[in-house]
C-alpha cells in the first residue's frame, strides 16, 4: 500500500504513482522538492532500493507513470546491500519520504 499523504502531489500524479508501483513489493522513497510542502512545481523523484536490474525497473516505472500522467519522473534504483560509497554518499544528501 502506497502512503502519499507527506509528500505534495497533484491527484493525477498520485494515480500514475499508483499505477507504476502497483507490483513493486520494494522499499520507495520519494526525495527532492516534492517532499517540501510550500515549493511549486519540480519531477517526481523516487528511489528504490532492489535488487531487480536497475535499468529495467526504471524504465518500467517511468514508463507506467507517463501512461498516467505526463509529468517528468526520475527514478534511481540501487541494491541496498550493495552501495558503493559514492551511492551511500549520495543518499545521505537526500531528505527521503518513504512511500512504499
Amino acid at each position: 500500500m502506497l502512503d502519499l499523504n507527506n509528500i505534495r502531489l497533484d491527484s493525477c500524479e498520485k494515480n500514475a504513482l499508483i499505477n507504476a508501483l502497483y507490483d513493486i513489493e520494494e522499499e520507495v522513497y520519494v526525495t527532492g522538492s516534492r517532499t517540501v510542502r510550500g515549493k511549486n512545481g519540480g519531477d517526481v523523484d523516487l528511489l528504490i532500493f532492489s535488487k531487480q536490474n536497475a535499468l529495467n525497473l526504471s524504465k518500467k516505472i517511468s514508463r507506467r507513470f507517463f501512461m498516467v500522467c505526463e509529468e517528468k519522473i526520475d527514478v534511481l534504483v540501487f541494491d541496498k546491500d550493495n552501495l558503493s560509497i559514492e551511492q551511500k554518499s549520495f543518499i545521505n544528501t537526500l531528505k527521503l519520504v518513504r512511500i512504499k
